[in-house]
């Protein structure tokens, strides 16, 4: 299965791929950083670079991401309040791309572009909802049987 990074890069060339992850900054964590707040509002996109980060929803680790993983992509559509806590479980390092700089970017690009970002960011969003329903399933296999569908 392919990262998120190679998604959201999927159709742009080098070049356009070159300049946009110069728009990134780059921060460093060290354990047990929290790098996102659960309930904080949120208008940037994370890219992890390396490392691995654990996802936290009210004090319960719910999963792991790892190199190329992106998250918050969502809220630079529109800011919202972060359903999740982000925390360091290993040295990492991430690239975080405010809204306005990616706005700025692409208002600059050609409609192509454009529409690829957000087909490409839309297709991430799909891939993390896939990811909670598998999640939910396995959870909910592991705690018994479910009662029967009428």
């Amino acid at each position: 299965m392919p990262s998120d990074q190679d998604v959201l890069f999927d159709g742009f060339s080098e070049a356009q791929k070159r300049d946009f992850l110069a728009l990134a900054s780059s921060r460093r964590y060290t354990p047990p950083a929290v790098v996102l707040r659960e309930g904080e509002m949120g208008s940037e996109m994370l890219l992890v670079e390396d490392g691995q980060l654990s996802i936290w929803v009210r004090d319960a680790k719910i999963n792991e991401v790892e190199a190329g993983s992106i998250l918050g992509i969502s809220s630079l559509i529109e800011p919202h309040q972060r359903t999740a806590s982000l925390r360091a479980e290993t040295p990492a390092s991430v690239l975080v791309f405010t809204r306005p700089k990616v706005l700025e970017y692409l208002s600059r690009a050609t409609p192509k572009l454009f529409q690829l970002f957000f087909a490409n960011a839309f297709r991430i969003h799909l891939n993390l909802i896939d990811q909670c329903e598998d999640r939910i399933v396995k959870l909910s296999q592991e705690l018994g049987p479910s009662l029967p569908v009428s």
